[in-house]
């Protein structure tokens, strides 16, 4: 198998197993067997545990992040926005679970694995910002504090949706959209 290849097998053998058992739990040891191949071939391509950890938070981060540019970028209606930011959000955390647990359910704790997911938040706390200040009088404070309320409500109704099988994605957003929607309005100036 070519290296790429054979590197894009690993990451995602290694990050359905670390999704499923947890960063302490799961060795190389486990990932290469998972993976049908040695462990020396996995130390060709990862030189630790970490390493590898770190790989797959930055291809999950990645992917979320051009995930969250198309929702912002797909409309100048900063209503539609709102709701287009929020729906891409939610389908990123059903469709794309194991990336998520690996951004914000991790049990990992190690300070450069944190430093790169404390930097996810901060593109998209950047991203929400500037989307508020587009049609809004707001300074940077008022809108990094509700851009940290919007994100926080998010991730607070992700949690909902995986104990409340009643409430769908689709429900969620239009809830969350029409909330928010409602407060961010009256800021509205442009």
């Amino acid at each position: 198998m070519p290296r790429e290849q054979r590197r894009d097998q690993l990451v995602g053998v290694a990050r359905s197993v670390f999704a499923t058992r947890g960063y302490r739990t799961t060795s190389m040891d486990t990932i290469a067997e998972a993976a049908g191949v040695s462990k020396p071939v996995l130390y060709q391509h990862f030189a630790s545990k970490q390493d590898l950890y770190l790989a797959l938070i930055d291809d999950s981060a990645a992917h979320l992040d051009t995930t969250l540019d198309a929702a912002i970028g797909s409309t100048d209606d900063p209503h539609e926005k709102v709701r287009a930011t929020y729906r891409s959000y939610f389908e990123f955390v059903v469709s794309h679970r194991e990336e998520f647990i690996i951004l914000f359910n991790s049990d990992v704790y190690e300070p450069e694995a944190q430093e790169r997911i404390r930097g996810l938040r901060e593109r998209t706390a950047s991203r929400v910002m500037t989307a508020l200040k587009s049609y809004t009088d707001l300074d940077d404070i008022q809108a990094r504090m509700l851009c940290r309320t919007l994100i926080g409500t998010a991730e607070v109704v992700v949690k909902q949706l995986e104990t409340t099988p009643e409430i769908d994605v689709d429900t969620a957003v239009s809830l969350l959209t029409q909330m928010s929607w409602g407060g961010l309005q009256s800021f509205r100036t442009k």
